[in-house]
């Protein structure tokens, strides 16, 4: 009986199977242990991104703000340190959950110039106080964004 058993275990082990014991204590029923997470499928409402957004989330100074109107401010503080690069326009929404950003560089008066441009960021998750995605020029490089949803403020 001794060998028979010994016999079923080198054989296990030759098989790849492990042994009942060696389980992982935080496997569930049907997991294999590599935690396979599908993407979470949603639709992005307009609704949802309307408000000011922090990509630092200290909520002193905003990089995004949309209005329910589809105008939206885009805040650059990353270009220039110690400088702001003002821009103002519209947005939409587009499939894949991308909002596009179609702006207008805005000058010392607060006018908009002719230099117009466009910035596309990519929505990864729903959006409620956190905006999750990737944020850049259309055409260049995206950056990772945790934007936080700020308090509304009155700014007239």
């Amino acid at each position: 009986m001794r060998i028979a058993a010994i016999v079923l275990a080198l054989t296990l082990a030759a098989c790849g199977a492990p042994p009942a014991a060696e389980a992982p204590q935080d496997a569930s029923a049907g997991s294999t242990g590599v935690g396979n997470v599908p993407e979470q499928v949603f639709a992005l409402e307009s609704e949802a991104l309307v408000g000011l957004w922090s990509f630092e989330r200290d909520c002193g100074l905003y990089d995004l703000v949309f209005d329910a109107d589809d105008l939206v401010q885009y805040y650059d503080y990353t270009t220039t340190p110690g400088n702001v690069i003002s821009y103002r326009g519209s947005w939409s929404i587009a499939d894949n959950n991308r909002v596009v950003l179609n702006v207008s560089l805005i000058d010392m008066e607060n006018e908009p110039t002719d230099e117009a441009r466009t910035f596309h960021l990519d929505v990864s998750a729903p959006v409620t106080d956190d905006l999750v995605g990737a944020f850049g020029p259309a055409g260049g490089p995206a950056r990772d964004v945790t934007a936080r949803r700020c308090e509304d403020e009155d700014r007239e």
